[in-house]
């Protein structure tokens, strides 16, 4: 970086500013400035919140739902060979993988 002129990624009218911004030396904040801050951050719940991002979720959930019925039964057994090398103490992770069945990808 160059000191007279700054990063070289900025553009020629953005280095006046940059060049004044750099000259302000760092200050701390105030005592009790992050609590005040987050005070007002927990405080202010907004409900249209939860609900779009309820809706934004609902096209991956039915996508899941529907990857889950048509090839529930390769999950199911996925599932059960992880738990039975868990239980078991196996330590080829060779073994559990072979035995996962291939009938069906969960991404097409």
């Amino acid at each position: 970086m160059n000191e007279l002129h700054g990063p070289s990624d900025l553009a020629p009218e953005e280095r006046e500013l940059h060049h004044v911004l750099a000259a302000v030396p760092p200050q701390a904040l105030p005592l009790g400035f992050r609590d005040s801050v987050m005070r007002r951050v927990v405080e202010r719940r907004v409900g249209w919140e939860w609900l779009v991002a309820a809706l934004l979720a609902l096209p991956s959930l039915a996508y899941l739902a529907r990857q889950l019925a048509e090839s529930g039964e390769d999950v199911a057994a996925a599932l059960t060979n992880v738990v039975g090398a868990a239980s078991s103490g196996a330590s080829a992770a060779h073994a559990l993988m072979a035995s996962t069945p291939r009938s069906r990808r969960l991404v097409r």
